[in-house]
């Protein structure tokens, strides 16, 4: 049994904002039977943390990047290194990682001339984690030694959170053609679309969940690298770029298969998840 936990940075809401304009999904993929060790792992690093005088109720990403509140005095090389300290552990402790960038300007320009799936999924948000959950299903149902299925957690997002579970209570015929599924014409009981994926959807407060702390940390340097790349935002300091391509390469080599987020099947669902990519980005060449 597999755990994923999810976060997006870049969020725009239900309008684009041009000071937002990528938003990315990312979710951490660990093992069920290590997940409490890993947990607690984490929870160590946090102690630890605590020692060099940090009181931390959450680890989130923009505010050890930007020195913001609890990270305010910490200076800016030592701020790095825990970020790196941090994506190297979950190298050590076998996670995998699942991102969905989309292209808010992009999205939002289909949904104004009548693109029946964008309008349908609203915003940014619910096309990326109805994307992240499909690339779930796909990359576990093709696994001849799969140990059981997925229970996916979400950090909170009130609003979205409802409207996601009524996309995925509802029709999803039009997801076939992405995660392949079929129904045998002898077939007695129906197999489920989601069949990888336990129950549905479950929320949690990402201070609650060292996991999606960790997602979140993803998240927010892919978005970050995107930003300074594909959308030619400025360096906030000298050399960041590079300093961001350090950590989006370790993030890279965790990454799950290309084949996952995007099929070759040309169903409309497929062709506009591939249409809504950063332009000059894709997720199987990585890097810009």
């Amino acid at each position: 049994m597999k755990a994923c936990y999810l976060d997006e940075s870049g969020h725009c809401g239900i309008k684009f904002n041009p000071n937002q304009p990528v938003q990315v999904m990312a979710g951490v993929i660990m093992d069920f039977y290590g997940l409490f060790k890993t947990q607690k792992e984490q929870n160590i690093i946090m102690d630890e943390l605590k020692k060099i005088g940090i009181p931390l109720s959450e680890l989130k990403s923009a505010d050890i990047y930007r020195g913001r509140n609890a990270w305010s005095k910490v200076p800016p090389k030592t701020r790095q290194k825990i970020l790196l300290l941090i994506l190297e552990w979950s190298e050590s402790r076998g996670c995998k990682f699942i991102v969905s960038p989309i292209n808010s300007e992009e999205f939002f320009n289909k949904k104004s001339a009548g693109c029946k799936i964008a309008n349908y999924m609203g915003s940014p948000y619910e096309i990326s984690a109805l994307h992240t959950i499909l690339a779930l299903q796909r990359e576990h149902q093709n696994q001849k030694k799969n140990k059981g299925k997925t229970v996916v957690i979400f950090d909170e997002q009130k609003k979205h959170d409802e409207s996601l579970l009524k996309i995925l209570g509802d029709d999803l015929s039009f997801t076939d053609g992405f995660t392949g599924h079929t129904v045998p014409p002898r077939a007695k009981i129906k197999p489920p679309r989601l069949g990888e994926i336990i129950d549905v959807p479950f929320f949690s407060k990402s201070h609650l969940s060292p996991a999606i702390q960790l997602a979140d940390i993803v998240a927010f340097i892919v978005n970050r690298y995107l930003l300074l790349t594909v959308f030619g935002k400025p360096e906030s300091y000298a050399g960041e770029l590079k300093v961001i391509e350090g950590f989006y390469e370790l993030i890279g080599k965790q990454r799950i298969r290309n084949s996952s987020l995007y099929p070759k099947s040309k169903d409309d669902l497929t062709l506009l998840l591939k249409e809504l990519q950063p332009t000059g980005w894709s997720y199987k060449n990585w890097k810009v």
